[in-house]
Protein backbone atom coordinates (compact mmCIF):
# COMPACT_ATOMS: atom_id res chain seq x y z
CA UNK A 1 0.00 0.00 0.00
CA UNK A 2 1.32 3.48 -0.82
CA UNK A 3 2.57 5.13 2.36
CA UNK A 4 0.26 8.18 2.12
CA UNK A 5 -2.85 6.05 1.56
CA UNK A 6 -1.82 3.69 4.34
CA UNK A 7 -1.30 6.53 6.80
CA UNK A 8 -4.63 8.11 5.84
CA UNK A 9 -6.50 4.82 6.20
CA UNK A 10 -4.93 4.06 9.57
CA UNK A 11 -5.76 7.56 10.81
CA UNK A 12 -9.37 7.15 9.72
CA UNK A 13 -9.64 3.74 11.39
CA UNK A 14 -8.39 5.25 14.65
CA UNK A 15 -10.75 8.21 14.32
CA UNK A 16 -13.89 6.33 13.29
CA UNK A 17 -13.51 2.63 14.12
CA UNK A 18 -11.41 2.23 17.26
CA UNK A 19 -13.66 1.94 20.31
CA UNK A 20 -12.42 1.49 23.86
CA UNK A 21 -14.17 -1.31 25.79
CA UNK A 22 -15.05 -3.30 27.72
CA UNK A 23 -16.81 -5.16 24.92
CA UNK A 24 -17.60 -8.73 23.89
CA UNK A 25 -15.96 -9.91 20.65
CA UNK A 26 -17.36 -12.21 17.97
CA UNK A 27 -15.58 -15.22 19.50
CA UNK A 28 -17.17 -14.57 22.90
CA UNK A 29 -14.04 -13.21 24.59
CA UNK A 30 -13.91 -9.84 26.36
CA UNK A 31 -11.66 -7.00 25.28
CA UNK A 32 -10.94 -3.42 26.29
CA UNK A 33 -10.91 -2.28 22.67
CA UNK A 34 -12.92 -2.96 19.53
CA UNK A 35 -12.70 -2.17 15.81
CA UNK A 36 -16.04 -1.26 14.24
CA UNK A 37 -14.64 -1.09 10.71
CA UNK A 38 -18.02 -0.50 9.08
CA UNK A 39 -17.77 3.06 10.38
CA UNK A 40 -14.83 3.37 8.01
CA UNK A 41 -15.84 1.14 5.09
CA UNK A 42 -19.26 2.85 4.88
CA UNK A 43 -17.73 6.32 4.99
CA UNK A 44 -17.07 7.99 1.62
CA UNK A 45 -13.41 8.76 2.33
CA UNK A 46 -12.93 5.38 3.98
CA UNK A 47 -14.50 3.54 1.05
CA UNK A 48 -12.08 5.21 -1.35
CA UNK A 49 -9.04 4.45 0.82
CA UNK A 50 -10.09 0.84 1.46
CA UNK A 51 -10.71 0.27 -2.23
CA UNK A 52 -7.33 1.73 -3.13
CA UNK A 53 -5.48 -0.24 -0.44
CA UNK A 54 -7.03 -3.62 -1.18
CA UNK A 55 -6.68 -3.17 -4.93
CA UNK A 56 -2.99 -2.36 -4.43
CA UNK A 57 -2.53 -5.69 -2.62
CA UNK A 58 -4.43 -7.60 -5.30
CA UNK A 59 -2.16 -6.14 -8.00
CA UNK A 60 0.78 -7.77 -6.22
CA UNK A 61 -0.70 -11.29 -6.20
CA UNK A 62 0.75 -14.04 -8.44
CA UNK A 63 -2.29 -13.87 -10.75
CA UNK A 64 -5.33 -11.68 -11.29
CA UNK A 65 -8.52 -13.00 -9.63
CA UNK A 66 -11.85 -13.36 -11.36
CA UNK A 67 -13.80 -12.06 -8.38
CA UNK A 68 -13.66 -10.65 -4.87
CA UNK A 69 -16.09 -11.42 -2.06
CA UNK A 70 -16.68 -12.67 1.44
CA UNK A 71 -19.21 -13.32 4.15
CA UNK A 72 -21.97 -10.74 4.45
CA UNK A 73 -21.99 -8.15 6.02
CA UNK A 74 -18.38 -7.38 6.89
CA UNK A 75 -17.15 -7.97 3.34
CA UNK A 76 -19.95 -6.20 1.46
CA UNK A 77 -18.75 -2.55 1.51
CA UNK A 78 -15.15 -3.65 0.87
CA UNK A 79 -16.23 -5.61 -2.20
CA UNK A 80 -18.09 -2.64 -3.67
CA UNK A 81 -15.21 -0.24 -3.04
CA UNK A 82 -12.59 -2.50 -4.61
CA UNK A 83 -14.74 -3.29 -7.65
CA UNK A 84 -15.25 0.40 -8.39
CA UNK A 85 -11.58 1.27 -7.90
CA UNK A 86 -10.67 -1.60 -10.23
CA UNK A 87 -13.13 -0.34 -12.83
CA UNK A 88 -11.69 3.16 -12.60
CA UNK A 89 -8.25 1.64 -13.27
CA UNK A 90 -9.54 -0.21 -16.31
CA UNK A 91 -9.48 -3.59 -14.60
CA UNK A 92 -12.23 -6.23 -14.56
CA UNK A 93 -13.16 -7.67 -11.18
CA UNK A 94 -16.52 -9.21 -10.29
CA UNK A 95 -18.01 -9.28 -6.81
CA UNK A 96 -19.88 -11.86 -4.78
CA UNK A 97 -21.01 -12.34 -1.23
CA UNK A 98 -21.64 -15.41 0.87
CA UNK A 99 -24.78 -15.66 2.98
CA UNK A 100 -24.50 -17.14 6.46
CA UNK A 101 -27.36 -19.43 5.47
CA UNK A 102 -28.87 -20.13 2.01
CA UNK A 103 -31.93 -18.10 1.04
CA UNK A 104 -35.18 -19.82 1.97
CA UNK A 105 -36.98 -18.53 -1.13
CA UNK A 106 -36.33 -17.58 -4.75
CA UNK A 107 -33.01 -18.94 -6.03
CA UNK A 108 -32.08 -20.25 -2.54
CA UNK A 109 -28.49 -19.21 -3.20
CA UNK A 110 -25.76 -19.43 -0.59
CA UNK A 111 -23.46 -17.34 -2.80
CA UNK A 112 -24.84 -14.31 -4.61
CA UNK A 113 -23.30 -13.76 -8.06
CA UNK A 114 -21.22 -16.92 -7.59
CA UNK A 115 -18.09 -17.07 -9.77
CA UNK A 116 -17.86 -19.79 -12.40
CA UNK A 117 -16.36 -23.10 -11.21
CA UNK A 118 -12.59 -23.04 -11.50
CA UNK A 119 -12.33 -19.29 -10.89
CA UNK A 120 -9.62 -17.82 -8.68
CA UNK A 121 -11.06 -15.46 -6.08
CA UNK A 122 -10.00 -13.17 -3.26
CA UNK A 123 -11.81 -13.36 0.09
CA UNK A 124 -12.05 -10.14 2.13
CA UNK A 125 -13.29 -9.20 5.58
CA UNK A 126 -13.03 -6.18 7.83
CA UNK A 127 -11.76 -7.67 11.13
CA UNK A 128 -10.27 -11.07 11.97
CA UNK A 129 -10.51 -12.32 15.55
CA UNK A 130 -11.02 -16.08 15.56
CA UNK A 131 -11.29 -16.22 11.78
CA UNK A 132 -14.75 -17.83 11.72
CA UNK A 133 -16.31 -15.49 9.16
CA UNK A 134 -13.48 -15.91 6.67
CA UNK A 135 -13.36 -19.68 7.18
CA UNK A 136 -17.10 -19.80 6.53
CA UNK A 137 -16.64 -17.90 3.27
CA UNK A 138 -13.71 -20.10 2.20
CA UNK A 139 -15.73 -23.26 2.79
CA UNK A 140 -18.65 -21.95 0.73
CA UNK A 141 -16.53 -20.78 -2.21
CA UNK A 142 -14.51 -24.00 -2.30
CA UNK A 143 -17.76 -25.99 -2.34
CA UNK A 144 -18.58 -23.96 -5.46
CA UNK A 145 -15.36 -25.34 -7.00
CA UNK A 146 -13.48 -22.05 -6.88
CA UNK A 147 -9.91 -21.52 -5.69
CA UNK A 148 -9.02 -18.98 -3.02
CA UNK A 149 -6.06 -17.01 -4.32
CA UNK A 150 -5.75 -14.82 -1.22
CA UNK A 151 -7.47 -13.55 1.90
CA UNK A 152 -7.20 -9.81 2.57
CA UNK A 153 -8.48 -8.22 5.77
CA UNK A 154 -8.40 -4.69 7.15
CA UNK A 155 -7.44 -5.50 10.75
CA UNK A 156 -6.12 -8.69 12.36
CA UNK A 157 -6.60 -8.57 16.13
CA UNK A 158 -3.82 -11.21 16.59
CA UNK A 159 -6.08 -13.57 18.53
CA UNK A 160 -5.40 -16.74 16.54
CA UNK A 161 -7.62 -16.28 13.51
CA UNK A 162 -4.77 -15.13 11.31
CA UNK A 163 -2.70 -18.22 12.15
CA UNK A 164 -5.58 -20.47 11.09
CA UNK A 165 -5.92 -18.64 7.80
CA UNK A 166 -2.19 -18.77 7.03
CA UNK A 167 -2.27 -22.55 7.38
CA UNK A 168 -5.23 -22.79 5.02
CA UNK A 169 -4.42 -20.10 2.45
CA UNK A 170 -0.95 -19.31 1.15
CA UNK A 171 -1.64 -15.59 0.78
CA UNK A 172 -3.17 -14.19 3.96
CA UNK A 173 -2.63 -10.42 3.99
CA UNK A 174 -3.99 -8.14 6.73
CA UNK A 175 -3.59 -4.45 5.92
CA UNK A 176 -3.05 -3.79 9.62
CA UNK A 177 -2.66 -5.82 12.81
CA UNK A 178 -3.32 -4.88 16.41
CA UNK A 179 0.38 -4.02 16.76
CA UNK A 180 -0.15 -1.08 14.40
CA UNK A 181 -2.68 0.41 16.83
CA UNK A 182 -1.18 -0.26 20.27
CA UNK A 183 0.22 3.27 20.65
CA UNK A 184 -3.11 4.74 19.56
CA UNK A 185 -5.03 2.56 22.03
CA UNK A 186 -2.72 3.58 24.88
CA UNK A 187 -2.92 7.25 23.92
CA UNK A 188 -6.73 7.15 23.75
CA UNK A 189 -6.90 5.37 27.08
CA UNK A 190 -4.65 7.98 28.72
CA UNK A 191 -6.70 10.82 27.21
CA UNK A 192 -9.87 9.25 28.60
CA UNK A 193 -8.35 8.93 32.07
CA UNK A 194 -7.15 12.52 32.00
CA UNK A 195 -10.63 13.70 30.94
CA UNK A 196 -12.23 11.69 33.75
CA UNK A 197 -9.84 13.21 36.29
CA UNK A 198 -10.55 16.70 34.98
CA UNK A 199 -14.32 16.12 35.08
CA UNK A 200 -14.10 14.82 38.65
CA UNK A 201 -12.05 17.86 39.68
CA UNK A 202 -14.54 20.29 38.12
CA UNK A 203 -17.42 18.44 39.78
CA UNK A 204 -15.79 18.79 43.22
CA UNK A 205 -15.06 22.49 42.67
CA UNK A 206 -18.67 23.25 41.69
CA UNK A 207 -20.18 21.64 44.81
Amino acid sequence: MHSNARAALKSLLVQRSLILGPITLSNGSRSNHYFDCKRTTLNSEGAWLVGEAVLDVIKGLPSWPKAIGGLTHGADPIVGSVMMRARAAGLCLDGFYVRKEPKMHGTKNRIENAPEPGSEVVIVDDVVTGGGSVLNAITAIEEADCRVLAVITLVDRLEGGGDKLRKLVGNYIPLFTLDDFREDINRCRLSTKEFEKFSAKVSVQTH
